[in-house]
């Protein structure tokens, strides 16, 4: 999905479709914060410089099944603000993911946000290689495209549209080894499958923002069923710290948007044999609270937001 008379970008591969799942949506304080998290929280698993898992003797399991979809629902104080859709599949030696979000109830009255993203790329032995990233968003109205193509380990943005005019420029070299955060859940799943752990460090980049962000493991729970979540058992808990690096507001200090964000996801495997995915979230929303992301079903199959990107 390009802009009008937008430049040639990198493309990623079509994939077909056939099974249809519900359609979702992110994009405004808080709630584009609320999309943009579920796509940037498990960057942490790919190295910041050359996109290198922390423990080398990890094995990438040939997965050749169908795309995982996952369902989730973003609530502030048991309100819904959000629905999200997540798809992950991964070969043995490529990769695809899609995420797409749209904002509910009041947030949609008052936002009427939407977000549709893809990425597709490959892996070799214990690297993850992005190819082509690309996003197209509407707030209120207004629409942007997004499209960052990948050289030599590093993000080429090609289309940024309209121009963020409200933020500082950020020099292509402060983005060197840089990924999307599909990428970097891709990437993060297998480290949690194989090792039960989420320790690491990186810079995730989606255009606007850049972010490093450092994760540990927090531990592991057993989460109680709730009426909110179809998911109930043990999970890995893996919490982020996450600190803007460049993209800053024109308009604001930059001391005080470099506060540090921090977040929680639980992580565990939704299908047979399948690798670690999450199932809850939580995150801070400066005075708002807390926003919880439950998972709200899980199904297996082709969809449109599979396609490898927008």
């Amino acid at each position: 999905m390009k802009p009008p008379n937008a430049e040639p970008t990198a493309q990623c591969p079509v994939f077909p479709q056939t099974q249809q799942v519900p359609h979702a949506d992110p994009s405004s304080p808080p709630i584009r914060r609320v999309g943009h998290a579920l796509t940037t929280l498990f960057a942490p698993w790919r190295g910041a410089a050359a996109l290198a898992l922390a423990v080398a003797a990890v094995a990438w399991p040939a997965l050749a099944g169908p795309p995982t979809v996952l369902h989730y629902t973003a609530r502030l104080h048991g309100v819904p603000l959000l629905g999200a859709t997540f798809c992950l599949q991964l070969g043995a030696t490529s990769y695809r993911a899609g995420f797409s979000a749209r904002t509910l109830g009041l947030a949609e009255v008052i936002a009427h946000a939407r977000s549709d993203a893809g990425v597709a790329g490959m892996i070799t032995g214990t690297t993850i290689n992005p190819t082509a990233y690309a996003e197209h968003g509407r707030l209120s109205g207004k629409e942007h495209w997004v499209a960052i193509g990948y050289r030599g380990g590093n993000p080429v943005l090609q289309t940024l549209t309209p121009p963020p005019d409200d933020r500082l420029p950020i020099p292509a070299a402060d983005t060197a080894g840089a990924v999307d955060g599909l990428s970097a859940l891709a990437l993060e799943s297998f480290v949690a499958t194989r090792t039960g752990a989420c320790q690491g460090e990186a810079l995730v980049y989606d255009g606007f923002q850049l972010r490093r962000a450092t994760t540990r493991t927090g531990g592991r729970d057993v989460l109680a069923a709730t009426p909110h979540s179809v998911f109930a058992g043990p999970a890995l808990r893996c919490e982020t710290e996450s600190v803007m690096r460049g993209g800053y507001l024109k308009s604001q200090p930059i001391p005080p948007q470099q506060k540090p964000r921090f977040s929680k996801v639980w992580l565990a495997p939704v299908t047979h044999g399948g690798p670690d995915l999450p199932v809850r979230l939580v995150f801070d929303a400066d005075l708002l609270g807390d926003i919880v992301v439950d998972i709200d079903s899980v199904t297996q199959g082709e969809s449109p937001i599979c396609r490898g990107a927008p």
